[in-house]
């Protein structure tokens, strides 16, 4: 039976080659954890196993159960009637199944029923699920709702909602957009008022919630009277009462098992999380950095099915005597959509190493702290984690999302007329991922959050490590790889000497898109032993290469100029 962990041999590799160990023995507290909780790993290579029969067992859970349940989904969606929300059938049943399998808390603590898995894993989750059924990861996916209550509420907040979490009996949302406050999030204007005895209630309006009827929202709202920066916002968990009332579930392009709801608070009780005044600078921006990583994961877990459907199609579909995937233009479009898929798959573990890295280290500090002592060698990785972290959260994401949309049209153009029929099931795909380049920030806004670093050439030691390895190995890719780098010089030092930042950000998708590249070429080609992977990468590297020059052009011989 087919397995959408250990039939996808790139993910099963991707698996393998994270590097975890020094990651999960700070969060296991060097695996003394296990003296407190039965179900923690006694060492890592527990750990890792754990982990692989978790990858292994949603696998074949999503493959066998949940994956033939998306047609339904899709044509059925969801239903609004008197306020409230109903789920497609096949939605209920897929929350169940991973509610029994335990999967609804992979980060969560384990005190409160999680399985304190690190976000690398949670990711190959959510590509898994994404396969599945693409609208499934807003309700599988919302699990930072409980890792920020976790991390930054107090016990009685993580007693209150984490056991309910966890187990799935509860699903959560976080609540962000207005009207008039999409990405500007210092526009917002739903009301946080605190009364004498101490309780605070909600008062506005918000809109374009994925998952907005769920039981514990997460709402960032004004809390500081006659400010209006982002130091006026603060961040509030509000369970779902009479007083938040769904106003409308849009319909939408794709994505129709998940619900997208806009939201009128009355008076809605809710409860502080963490500190006044940081909802939005230090939480929101946590989340941000792990739900970015999210829709990358689900952008590549979309494209993976589009994918399998196209190859599978391929292999199947005979013209003038043979299938097609022996034509070479076919067999071109095969590749293009694998490439973009090992490419942005390497690109997001990269980023999750840093991820986990840096709440590792957030945990480890809190401790030394605590101990009394010394914590500079600590906070000097976290400073390095934290600034790879915060380029490549919306880096990957602009990147992933952008190859996904690709990857799925380009299946679709495999399957010529039929893939503009609804029985193949690969419009769906189509629709579905479209999305993925505007949630959680559009394209456009990752691009603009991620030129600063990229003009700074913050990966550049990161650079030099893979490029050592890669020499040291003697790989054929490496030159090509430095010229990558060459052209990104040369763009970066003209936009430097221009100085004009209006044409910096004309031209900021050309230069992000050349530093992606950098750094995705050299995870491609470290990847040694396998052809068809090295196919791959060859083919990536060559190309990337090509469209370096190309975009490094447009820069320099000002395309983006204004008239």
């Amino acid at each position: 039976m087919l397995n959408f962990f250990s039939h996808n041999p790139d993910l099963v590799q991707t698996f393998e080659d994270l590097d975890l160990e020094g990651i999960v023995a700070l969060r296991e507290r060097q695996f003394s954890a296990a003296l407190q909780h039965e179900a923690a790993p006694r060492s890592f290579a527990e750990a890792s196993s754990d982990y692989r029969a978790a990858l292994e067992l949603l696998g074949r859970i999503c493959a066998d159960d949940i994956a033939p349940l998306r047609p339904q989904i899709d044509a059925e969606g969801t239903r609004f009637a008197d306020g409230r929300v109903e789920y497609a059938s096949g939605t209920v049943t897929a929350r169940r199944l991973l509610s029994e399998a335990g999967f609804m808390g992979t980060m969560l603590p384990r005190e409160f029923g999680g399985l304190h898995f690190p976000a690398s894993i949670y990711f190959c989750m959510i590509e898994i699920v994404s396969r599945a059924d693409p609208s499934l990861m807003t309700l599988f996916g919302y699990q930072d709702v409980g890792e920020l209550i976790a991390r930054f509420g107090n016990d009685e907040l993580a007693a209150r909602f984490l056991p309910g979490l966890a187990s799935g009996e509860s699903i959560g949302a976080i609540v962000l957009s207005e009207p008039g406050a999409g990405s500007d999030l210092q526009a917002i204007r739903v009301r946080a008022e605190q009364s004498d005895s101490g309780q605070w209630r909600l008062n506005g309006v918000k809109h374009f919630i994925s998952n907005g009827c769920g039981d514990v929202l997460l709402v960032l709202a004004k809390s500081e009277p006659g400010q209006s920066n982002l130091f006026a916002l603060s961040l509030f968990v509000c369970p779902a009462s009479e007083a938040v009332r769904i106003k409308r579930v849009e319909e939408k392009m794709g994505l129709h098992g998940s619900p997208t709801c806009e939201l009128e608070f009355v008076d809605a009780p809710a409860y502080l999380l963490g500190s006044r005044r940081f909802g939005f600078t230090r939480y929101i921006l946590e989340s941000l950095n792990q739900a970015r990583f999210s829709v990358a994961a689900q952008a590549i877990g979309i494209a993976e099915a589009a994918a399998e459907a196209a190859r599978e199609y391929a292999a199947t579909r005979h013209q003038f005597g043979k299938p097609i995937c022996q034509f070479p233009a076919v067999d071109n479009l095969l590749l293009d959509i694998q490439t973009d898929i090992r490419s942005s798959r390497a690109l997001l573990y990269e980023g999750a190493y840093w991820l986990d890295l840096k709440v590792a280290l957030d945990e480890h500090i809190a401790e030394l702290k605590t101990e009394g002592t010394d914590v500079d060698a600590p906070r000097q990785q976290l400073a390095i984690a934290s600034r790879r972290l915060n380029l490549l959260s919306p880096m990957v994401k602009y990147i992933a999302t952008e190859a996904a949309n690709r990857a799925c049209y380009n299946a679709q153009q495999v399957f010529g007329g039929m893939g503009y029929m609804r029985e193949t099931g690969i419009e769906q795909l189509v629709r579905d991922v479209r999305v993925t380049t505007i949630y959680e920030g559009t394209s456009q806004v990752q691009v603009g959050a991620s030129l600063k670093a990229v003009l700074g050439d913050i990966m550049a030691d990161r650079f030099d490590e893979l490029d050592a390895a890669l020499a040291a190995a003697a790989s054929p890719l490496v030159e090509r790889i430095r010229n990558l780098r060459l052209s990104y010089r040369q763009c970066r030092d003209f936009l430097i000497a221009r100085k004009d930042n209006r044409y910096n950000e004309a031209a900021a998708r050309n230069l992000v898109d050349i530093y992606a590249s950098i750094l995705a070429a050299y995870l491609l080609a470290r990847r040694r032993g396998d052809p068809e992977h090295e196919r791959i990468a060859r083919r990536y590297v060559i190309s990337a290469e090509a469209a370096a020059l190309a975009k490094c052009r447009e820069i320099t011989e000002e395309l983006f100029a204004a008239e």
